[in-house]
């Protein structure tokens, strides 16, 4: 009897792995063996430190509780500069001192088995000129673009608060070609003394790189705009930079291509997205890059995060996956809606190769093991998400933790209790 208990509990537990098993084969990712292919995308989360702009200590004991062996996490978007910056307290990767906060998160998260990419960020007219009050900012220019065309009815974060978009100054070409300097000295930072795997580039969510992708937001004439080729040439002389400061395998891509029917980004459209985004992506093919990591454009701004069963964005069918698959010929990362069982099934098709689950990583610091074991999810709050305290950011309680009672009010819903399959 007792042999029989035995194989029956075996027998059960193994069931929700066996399930899920495309997630936990091993892959190559650059120059990272990695044993699980669940990643925890970009989050903002705006606990820096105000007058640093540097992670501090709650920010060390959130990566430190996220990491697993062999598995990748990317940091939240981090500035390259001061004039990247757009909203409070989030971090920067320019001065010494924050190369010094960030190490301490890498050294965390290394000594738990796991990898870690910093995602390189400038905000560019999503922004506002308050943030020159800030001593570390006090050499800001002022809000800059690829031209001058202000987010028509938007609102930006500044220091005291939402305020209008303002109108951004256009780059002039030289300052432009500055930036690229600007992306590959913040890499290097990065690599050689915060200790970070690798760095991510965000060219995606209507922010600076995407804005001289964008047709509605690139009226240059000169050769950053204009022409498709143009408009990604910046993008792409980004990526040769920062490789050539780093290694093409310690470097990876985010886009966020749209749809006239989907969400978009900071107002960032343009009027052939398939056919820009197309030609950014084959372009990248000539790098030797670790990861290109595609948004799914289905979560709408959180809008229905107070009712998971319901989200739409849950039950939305891919919309990029299968457009860029055909083209890029590298590690292809997803990210937005997805539940483990839609995971899963974009892995079994080849839809992508890696699967980055963001608000279910919040509420779920061992979120690999509880898709492992199949085990209840932590529900997430999205008040807290962008709080400066630590409720909502490192008080999630781990599958263990509640196995011993802990659950710091927070509920739980079941893995299957939400989503519903890829298929049309």
């Amino acid at each position: 009897i007792l042999k029989l208990q035995f194989l029956y509990f075996i027998v059960s537990n193994t069931k929700p792995f066996k399930k899920k098993m495309a997630l936990f084969k091993s892959i190559e990712v650059g120059a990272m063996s990695l044993k699980h292919r669940i990643a925890m995308p970009p989050l903002t989360r705006l606990r820096a430190v105000k007058e640093t702009l540097a992670p501090g200590p709650s920010m060390v004991e959130y990566y430190s509780q996220r990491a697993s062996e062999g598995g990748l996490l990317i940091t939240e978007a981090t500035c390259v500069s001061v004039e990247g910056v757009g909203i409070p307290c989030t971090p920067g990767i320019w001065t010494t001192e924050q190369a010094a906060g960030w190490k301490k998160v890498t050294d965390a998260v290394h000594a738990k088995g796991g990898k870690i990419f910093v995602q390189l960020w400038h905000m560019g007219r999503v922004s506002h000129e308050s943030y020159k009050e800030h001593p570390l900012l006090a050499s800001r220019t002022g809000v800059m673009a690829p031209s001058a065309v202000g987010w028509e009815g938007g609102e930006v974060h500044t220091t005291s608060g939402m305020q209008p978009a303002p109108v951004p100054r256009a780059l002039t070409t030289e300052e432009v070609k500055e930036l690229v300097g600007t992306y590959a000295k913040s890499a290097k930072l990065a690599v050689s003394e915060a200790g970070f795997d690798g760095v991510e580039i965000h060219s995606a969510h209507g922010y600076l790189l995407d804005q001289f992708l964008c047709s509605a937001t690139n009226k240059r004439t000169d050769e950053y705009g204009g022409s498709v080729e143009n408009r990604v040439r910046l993008l792409l002389e980004v990526v040769e930079a920062v490789s050539e400061a780093v290694g093409s395998q310690r470097v990876a891509v985010r886009l966020s291509p749209t749809t006239a029917d989907s969400m978009t980004y900071h107002g960032a459209v343009d009027e052939d997205p398939v056919g820009t985004y197309s030609t950014a992506v084959e372009g990248l093919n000539r790098f030797n890059m670790a990861y290109l990591l595609l948004s799914e454009p289905r979560w709408d701004f959180g809008k229905y995060d107070d009712n998971i069963e319901k989200d739409p964005g849950f039950q939305t069918p891919l919309v990029n996956g299968d457009v860029y698959r055909k083209i890029y010929k590298g590690v292809l990362m997803g990210a937005g809606g997805f539940t483990p069982k839609t995971a899963v099934e974009a892995l079994e098709e080849g839809t992508y190769d890696m699967i980055a689950f963001g608000r279910w990583f919040i509420a779920n610091p061992d979120l690999p093991e509880k898709i492992r074991t199949g085990a209840p999810l932590n529900r997430y709050n999205r008040d807290t998400f962008y709080a400066h305290t630590e409720v909502g950011y490192t008080d999630y309680p781990t599958l263990e933790q509640r196995k011993n009672g802990t659950t710091n009010g927070y509920n739980t819903i079941e893995q299957g209790a939400v989503g519903a399959t890829l298929k049309k």
